[in-house]
């Protein structure tokens, strides 16, 4: 019969997109749709009578019956959970009715066995459905005794069920369910806490119904037994399971079942661990690391049970001091100490034997037959690889360190100072450890001085280390598992490794400093090795610190030219015995010709062959000295500081760049005063019209010290601000100087309402402005406030330097008072034009991927406020310059850069206005030595969530106040790219990135008053401070099994941000639902990212917007791709329901984070999880924020997962959703949005007459 999964099914699949009130609607159809198929509905207008209750021989003969009396129950608790949801604030408890009778009457029809047909598992399953929901029931009417008595016989059924019926479904009800009523119905009904839930539903289970009993013990024969010590000691059942936990000498009691099991789980995973590194069958350290996941999960999930019972007495308003509360903390940094100490071992086993500290340790992946290993010859592995194993322990080294330091952040850890002594001398390991590694790469590219500076550093590291250990004594065994402990053996044996380590470096610059003084010293000739000067008699001495040239490099070798044995025959040598002179023959007389002079004069006994050999000779030392040029024998061209490059592309070429454009100075491209804000800007409630030119050209620059061409706006970069009151008229007039390229302008994060014309989005709201033409955007800001940015929205014009800040002031901004404000945009640079390499990026292949299609292009460098330094010896390797397309009439130099700098007032806080405006890349934001609090995201301000740094996807914004109360001086500012979320995609490297670090740095100086001296005037302190763990700044709570190291790619986690203007989730129809999916698929010779069935171009000659004015949106003409009649290239989701919600499922199938940017709405995220959004028994899970979600406009949807956006359907228009990413917007992941078409025909009917007729203009133009 599948009771449970008739029920439980058709519930998930209405909770996951609708509420109680969708559910309880698609019951009551269902119900309606029963009884007519029964033949028992009450026609229409008829008078209802009273149904007799259905009959054991009812059942047997149609099994609607069953699901009558199913549908019936399920539709009493859908209600009564509505009730509850709409009055979820009320003090008093709803007590409606859920029908447990109907449930509890449907258990006596199917015990009648015989007549039914039922199988003990089908009562059973009807006796914990009425189970179910009768102690929903008295839930509800905080009836705890009663309560826990039914929840405890639906969670004992289920769990007999679950142990013979193969499926997910019955965990599901008492992971999700049951287990969670259990517990708090337990904790009401004063149940002490160390019961753990089976224990607890099994004293409550009612053993006096015998029948009930038999049927579960035929199933489970066990289940219902209490063995001897669980019923004398109260605890959990695990036999293993820790009553107390001992942290530093001192021991507490665990009084919370949860935690107690979690250790106990703990303690049989690192069992397990120590069996499985002592046998043979695990040799790689892949397959090491891998043996640590048990213990890890075990130890997480003490971490997180802990941290669940704190949460659990602080929602109780228990007091901190309360000594259950202090026996939990103690128990917090025990179990975290525990969890981070195996992640610490499980990075120690990566690295390979004595912890990586031997240079080819660890490099092994896969196996090798016993074999294979003998025949095979050893291989020498090439010194970028073996840099490469090095990095890669860098990178575990670090982890660990940074592991380390979260130790010390754990409650009562900074007050022992035993055992900040002890983590501090096990951080000097791993630092010496680190410093080993990094001088081992110096020394493989030949820099030996920086080789032996390191090794001393990490001498000097461990024999602090070594010196502590060998004082204190090492605490873990020699045959235990690697965690946080070190060995005895392996702290002496890298003490010795590094002494002799230490001398061989010290070696080796001796006899590079006695080569470059021998050098410098001893002239030319002299210079040559012993072995070459063997002839000579050495009559000062043997030189023997010159004995062969060391490294060997290739030269000539004298020979005896060819020529030489013809020429003897002609050349009279000293000691050649003359030849007779032939006999001369007789020819007739001549006229004396007169004689020539020079080199080719005719003289006697000389013939024409003399002549060639002249020839060869001067052939020959041409020769000569051309290829003793070549393999550097002569003089070597010394390197210039400044490289003088061209701009990587043919100006004059397909992409429409003049040859004479102007060189605009870094002076001028950054404007200092607007992005400090030092505008004079006044605050004000009253509204006004803000007026703005846009001047669109191109011209030069260098914003990282390397001349590439740019589109500027007013000649600058980042370029003008917009400031504006809330209630303010925004009127922006955009001169199009370029001479052949269109362009418009969007204003991210602005709602356009009521004027979706000006929204900016070629192809979607308006065609692109013509060439030498103009257009002016005007809007109004009504309820918008915070951080906003505009940018070019054609083709990908903003990559080269088309965009700019919005700051919308509200006098009742909710956002703590600060002393000054500050922009702060962090972008990415292509040295390329920014057409040429879309162009290569939308060919089947490219430039930096010749056989890969849609491999995105990686910038050469990252700008802070429009600035960065860069190596000018470093070439492109996303687009490297090419002679064949070199034409310049100007080339400009590279002269390196400089970096962004600004200052703070000590002791002042500052709000920094934080804007990502890159084409491709995220960062991770922070400010060495301080911690930020994050007040705003994308103009939505939030309650304050102090971090020590900021996650910023492509478009998005987030405002941070920062006090400058540390020690004064000056401190960078970093924007660190967290490459684990683009690189692994990635089938190169980017030589400029490599050579910047993968990340960009600003200073912010303190300055001591805020006279408005310059900077020059008051001078730069000094640069203090180190940079702090920005690779999760939101705790290491939220990582999970991810580790210290996780560099996030997502988000915060959603439900961390709290709007603090609240906001319920709205409710949605299912008209204004709609469902994407995404992935890279392959179209004929290109890889295109797909949205549902459709890549995306922007219309040539049109905009949607213009189109939906003749759109009939009918059902007919929507058809299969939701293109209408727009074109098979567009996709137009249709939301017509006003004064109703709209929900936005997307669905990730690309395993890259991608930011999805909507225009028209700030969105509410109320949903995400792994895996699809879906229906059914095997879909992921979703969780869901309904309260008070988090509000945004740019989201970052994780890789292979879920997330769900609802908004009010409030604002007519056609709006755009597309990821941020430049290369992917143009490659098709866009789509657009008809809201409400009817009354947006209605609203552009209103659009002043001139500028509906310029906007159509341009398509015409365009035509």
């Amino acid at each position: 019969m599948d009771i449970t999964n008739y029920v439980v099914s058709a519930r998930n699949e209405a909770l996951l997109y609708g509420d109680y009130n969708t559910y309880h609607r698609q019951l009551a159809k269902k119900l309606h749709n029963c009884r007519k198929r029964l033949s028992i509905i009450t026609k229409n207008r008829g008078k209802f009578t009273k149904k007799d209750s259905i009959t054991a021989e009812q059942v047997a003969e149609n099994r609607e019956f069953l699901h009558l009396q199913l549908l019936t129950a399920e539709r009493a608790w859908a209600h009564a959970m509505r009730f509850k949801a709409i009055h979820s604030t009320d003090t008093k408890s709803i007590t409606g009715r859920t029908r447990a009778r109907t449930a509890e009457r449907l258990v006596n029809v199917l015990s009648d066995s015989s007549t039914t047909g039922a199988s003990d598992i089908d009562i059973l399953e009807a006796r914990a459905y009425a189970s179910l929901l009768r102690g929903a029931e008295q839930f509800e009417k905080q009836s705890w005794e009663p309560c826990l008595r039914s929840y405890a016989t639906a969670r004992i059924i289920y769990t007999a069920l679950g142990t013979n019926i193969k499926g997910d479904i019955f965990k599901d009800l008492l992971s999700e369910t049951i287990d969670p009523s259990i517990r708090f119905a337990a904790y009401q009904a004063e149940v002490p806490r160390t019961l753990a839930i089976p224990t607890i539903a099994r004293k409550a289970f009612p053993t006096s119904d015998s029948s009930l009993v038999e049927k579960i013990n035929k199933l489970a024969p066990d289940l219902l037994n209490k063995s001897g010590s669980d019923a004398q000691k109260g605890q959990v059942g695990a036999p293993n399971a820790p009553q107390t936990i001992t942290w530093r000498s001192r021991q507490v009691k665990i009084e919370d079942a949860a935690i107690a099991l979690a250790l106990a789980s703990t303690d049989t995973a690192t069992a397990s661990l120590a069996e499985k590194l002592a046998s043979s069958e695990i040799t790689l350290p892949r397959e090491m690391a891998a043996a640590y996941d048990e213990v890890l999960i075990a130890s997480q999930d003490a971490a997180d049970a802990t941290k669940h019972a704190i949460d659990e007495f602080k929602e109780e308003g228990v007091s901190q001091n309360d000594p259950r509360v202090r026996s939990l903390q103690i128990t917090r940094t025990a179990v975290n100490y525990h969890m981070i100490s195996w992640r610490i071992g499980r990075n120690r086993v990566l690295s390979g034997e004595h912890d990586g500290a031997l240079l080819d340790s660890a490099p092994t992946t896969t196996r090798k037959s016993k074999k294979d290993a003998s025949s095979r010859k050893p291989k020498i592995d090439p010194p970028g690889r073996k840099i490469s194993r090095l990095k890669d322990k860098v990178v575990l080294y670090d982890s660990t360190l940074q592991s380390i330091d979260s130790i010390k952040e754990l409650p009562g850890v900074a007050s022992d100072g035993d055992l900040l002594e002890q983590l501090d001398a096990t951080a000097k390991y791993f630092l010496a450890l680190k410093s080993l590694s990094i001088a081992r790469s110096h020394s493989l590219t030949d820099q030996s001085l920086n080789a032996l500076v390191l090794t001393k550093h990490a001498f000097d590291e461990c024999q602090q280390a070594t010196a502590f250990f060998s004082k204190h004594g090492a605490s873990s065994s020699e045959d235990s598992p690697l965690n946080i402990e070190i060995r005895q053996s392996d702290i002496q044996f890298l003490h010795k490794l590094l002494r002799g380590e230490l001398q061989r470096c010290r070696a080796i610059v001796e006899i590079d400093n006695l080569r470059r003084k021998t050098t410098n010293a001893t002239p030319a000739t002299a210079r040559a090795p012993l072995v070459q000067r063997l002839y000579e008699y050495p009559a000062e001495g043997v030189d023997l610190e010159n004995l062969v040239e060391y490294p060997p490099k290739v030269e000539l070798i004298p020979v005896k030219p060819l020529f030489f044995d013809v020429a003897w025959n002609y050349i009279d040598y000293p000691g050649k015995t003359p030849a007779a002179a032939p006999e001369p023959e007789q020819q007739p007389a001549q006229p004396a010709q007169p004689q020539k002079r020079g080199w080719f004069a005719r003289r006697p006994r000389r013939t024409v062959s003399l002549r060639l050999f002249i020839w060869s000779l001067v052939c020959f030392s041409i020769a000569a000295l051309t290829l003793g040029l070549g393999l550097g024998l002569g003089c070597r061209p010394s390197q210039p500081q400044t490289i003088f490059q061209p701009p990587p592309f043919n100006y004059s070429s397909y992409y429409g760049i003049p040859d004479d454009l102007d060189f605009v100075p870094i002076d001028q491209l950054i404007n200092k005063t607007e992005l400090n804000l030092n505008t004079g800007f006044v605050v004000s409630k009253e509204p006004r019209i803000r007026e703005y030119v846009f001047n669109i050209t191109q011209a030069i620059a260098a914003p990282d010290g390397f001349a590439k061409p740019m589109v500027l706006v007013n000649g600058q970069s980042p370029g003008p601000l917009v400031e504006a009151n809330i209630g303010d008229t925004i009127r922006v007039r955009v001169n199009n100087m370029m001479p052949n390229q269109s362009t418009t302008i969007h204003w991210h994060g602005i709602n356009q309402r009521r004027t979706p014309w000006m929204d900016g989005v070629v192809g979607v709201s308006q065609c692109g402005i013509p060439a030498q033409r103009s257009f002016t955007y005007e809007f109004q800001v009504p309820d918008q406030r915070g951080t906003f940015w505009w940018h070019a929205h054609t083709s990908v014009q903003y990559s080269d330097g088309a965009y700019g800040a919005i700051v919308i002031h509200d006098p009742e901004e909710m956002v703590p008072q600060t002393d000054d404000e500050k922009i702060v945009f962090v972008s990415d640079v292509y040295h390329t034009y920014g057409s040429v390499i879309l162009k290569s990026y939308l060919d089947p292949t490219s430039k930096w991927a010749p056989s890969i299609s849609g491999v995105e292009p990686l910038a050469d460098n990252i700008l802070l406020n429009g600035q960065n330094t860069y190596n000018c010896a470093v070439n492109s390797t996303t687009f490297p310059p090419s002679s064949s397309v070199f034409s310049p009439t100007t080339p400009q130099s590279c002269t390196g850069g400089q970096l962004h700098t600004t200052t703070v007032v000590a002791n002042q806080r500052v709000r920094l206005r934080l804007i990502n405006a890159s084409s491709f890349f995220s960062y991770w934001f922070s400010v060495d030595n301080h911690t930020l609090t994050i007040v705003e995201l994308d103009g939505v301000e939030i309650e304050p969530i102090s971090a020590r740094g900021v996650y910023l996807n492509l478009g998005q914004r987030a405002s941070v106040i920062l006090t400058a109360g540390q020690t004064f001086g000056s401190y960078y500012m970093r924007a660190s790219l967290p490459k684990t979320c683009f690189l692994p995609y990635a089938t190169y490297t980017s030589a400029g990135l490599e050579s910047a670090e993968y990340g960009v740095k600003g200073l912010l100086s303190y300055t001591p008053t805020g006279d408005g001296k310059a900077e020059d005037e008051v001078g730069v302190p000094e640069i203090i401070g180190v940079a702090g763990n920005i690779t999760n700044p939101y705790g290491v709570e939220n990582n999970g099994l991810r580790g210290d190291v996780w560099e996030g790619c997502d988000d915060m986690p959603f439900d961390m941000p709290v709007p603090i203007r609240k906001q319920p989730a709205v409710n949605v129809t299912e008209a204004n639902t709609h469902y994407i999916e995404y992935a890279f698929r392959q179209a004929q010779d290109v890889n295109r990212i797909f949205i549902n069935k459709t890549s995306y171009a922007p219309l040539a000659d049109n905009a949607t917007l213009w189109k939906a004015m003749d759109q009939p949106f009918t059902t007919d003409k929507a058809n299969s791709y939701n293109s209408w009649d727009f074109g098979l290239n567009q996709q137009v989701l249709l939301i017509p329901d006003a004064d109703q919600g709209a929900q936005i499922v997307i669905n990730s199938l690309d395993a890259m984070e991608h930011p999805w940017h909507l225009h028209g709405h700030t969105f509410q995220i109320v949903g995400w999880g792994p895996g699809l959004f879906g229906s059914g028994s095997g879909s992921s899970p979703t969780t869901w924020n309904l309260e008070n979600p988090t509000r945004r406009d740019t989201v970052t949807v994780p890789a292979n997962s879920h997330v769900v956006l609802r908004f009010a359907a409030d604002n007519p228009g056609m709006w755009a959703l597309h990821c941020h990413v430049a290369w992917h917007m143009e490659g098709g992941m866009f789509l657009s949005l008809a809201e409400r078409p009817s009354d947006l025909v209605d609203l552009v009917n209103t659009m002043d007459p001139e500028t509906r007729r310029q906007s159509q203009d341009f398509c015409e133009a365009m035509s």
